[in-house]
């Protein structure tokens, strides 16, 4: 009976992470704020939840038009991911999105630029069976 609780709970995370994934590679503005909403109502966040929190709240820094809240989502955001590349610096996913921030945020934003060292990691290490495969293989070039 344990066995079958935990299936379940790894299959809804899982599940949870493919909205995360198909929110991120939508772009769509409206179902990242809302995306960013549920991720930051939850009690407690798997490190791949707290991967996309972090991603979307640098997203939202864009949607936003006060200039303290842009810095501050953006800070918030990029500080999150950073410190938990530095807890897990082996996942292609986490350095994927680190280095598409930083490619396309101002680089005064930025305090050390990883991009170079994140795309020849990504490609040195990302295999097919990655989720995310495609969509990574198809954009870390433009």
């Amino acid at each position: 009976m344990n066995g079958f609780i935990c299936f379940i709970l790894i299959t809804v995370n899982s599940l949870n992470i493919s909205q995360c994934r198909e929110v991120y590679q939508s772009q769509d503005k409206t179902r990242v704020i809302s995306t960013l909403k549920d991720l930051t109502s939850k009690d407690h966040l798997s490190k791949d939840e707290l991967c996309y929190k972090s991603v979307f709240e640098c997203m939202k820094a864009d949607y936003v038009m006060n200039p303290y809240q842009k810095l501050s989502y953006f800070n918030k955001g990029y500080n999150s991911l950073n410190t938990l590349i530095d807890e897990n610096k082996s996942n292609v996913e986490y350095r994927y999105h680190r280095y598409m921030i930083e490619k396309y945020a101002p680089s005064w934003l930025i305090d050390e630029n990883h991009t170079k060292l994140d795309k020849e990691y990504i490609l040195a290490h990302i295999i097919k069976k990655q989720p995310m495969y495609s969509f990574i293989m198809e954009t870390i070039n433009n």
